[in-house]
């Protein structure tokens, strides 16, 4: 699946229709759109390359949305993570999963130095809102600046995400999907429930559940 190239089509046919309501918040396709597109840029400043591992540790919120799709645009791998995690969980996820770059809100009980120096495959530490200003941080609204249109051609093996099981009788065990899995869903839904352009779909979930 193409995720960019739906998102651009759905931004030309839907431009100002709301893709996300978060809160008070409405953000319309266009803006979904010219978003994930700075980010994507961003992330290319960052040397995000094809099959490059982003880890995403944050509550729901748009900017969890931006970094799903701008990953996705730069052909990324994509750990998403349940922001309950603490640091050693965090730690063992990041270290299993060889994380090169996480996009994170700043937690107080997680120190995000002591994560960025026990896994050594981590180089970038992009954090949302206010961070604790550190040297290696990286701030999320610093990388929407261009926007990048061409978006990384991916095959339908490469690796798209790497979900983390529950852990409930053991450590967190990762599971590897390809871009072809992102299908499914998609089809699922398409065949089984009945939704339109005039629908509204709630989530309730953590967005780093499967």
């Amino acid at each position: 699946m193409n995720i960019i190239k739906h998102l651009h089509q759905k931004a030309s046919e839907f431009a100002s229709k709301p893709a996300l309501i978060f809160k008070e918040q409405e953000i319309s396709f266009k803006d979904l759109s010219v978003k994930v597109n700075q980010l994507a840029a961003g992330l290319k400043s960052l040397n995000t390359v094809k099959s490059t591992r982003v880890a995403i540790y944050l509550p729901n919120c748009p900017e969890y949305v931006y970094s799903y799709l701008a990953s996705f645009h730069r052909g990324a791998t994509v750990i998403p993570l349940d922001f309950m995690l603490k640091s050693d969980e965090l730690i063992s996820c990041l270290s299993h999963g060889e994380a090169e770059i996480l996009i994170a809100l700043y937690k107080p009980d997680v120190d995000m130095g002591a994560i960025k120096e026990a896994v050594p495959s981590l180089r970038s530490v992009i954090v949302v809102g206010q961070g604790s200003g550190q040297l290696y941080e990286t701030s999320f609204a610093s990388l929407l600046k261009d926007e990048l249109q061409e978006s990384t051609a991916t095959a339908a093996a490469d690796p798209a995400l790497l979900m983390y099981t529950s852990g409930t009788t053991g450590k967190p065990k990762g599971i590897l999907l390809n871009y072809r899995h992102l299908d499914g869903s998609p089809e699922a839904m398409h065949h089984f429930v009945d939704l339109n352009e005039h629908d509204i779909k709630l989530c309730a979930i953590p967005l780093s559940h499967i």
